[in-house]
């Protein structure tokens, strides 16, 4: 082999291993990044809907935070993919809503059982 190509190939394979590190390094810090924000905006939902609730004296049961997690990931992932839009938002809610109803009714069984 000519001592140029096997410059060549050398110099191709170190910038593919370098290109491939960077992007999964930048992947893995952009799932990082957006975990945070929707754990952020997951919290201020839930601390505004406390503060309404206390406001308001009370009114029943409060949704776990990994209700508000969920609702707030889809919504973000929803956002960027540009197909946020009334159709998939109303889904989302009635998921959420789903999810809610199914912990309460797991909540109740646990309890009844004694656990």
């Amino acid at each position: 082999m000519e001592a140029w190509l096997a410059g060549l190939l050398g110099a191709l394979v170190g910038a593919a291993g370098s290109f491939g590190g960077i992007w999964i390094q930048s992947r893995y810090q952009h799932q990082r990044e957006m975990a945070k924000m929707v754990m952020e905006s997951a919290t201020k939902d839930r601390d505004h809907l406390l503060e309404m609730a206390r406001k308001n004296g009370g009114g029943g049961p409060l949704p776990p935070v990994v209700l508000f997690v969920h609702y707030h990931g889809e919504m973000f992932k929803l956002m960027g993919k540009g197909k946020l839009n009334h159709k998939r938002l109303k889904k989302l809610h009635e998921e959420n809503s789903e999810m809610w109803r199914l912990i309460r009714e797991l909540d109740e069984k646990r309890r009844a059982a004694g656990l």
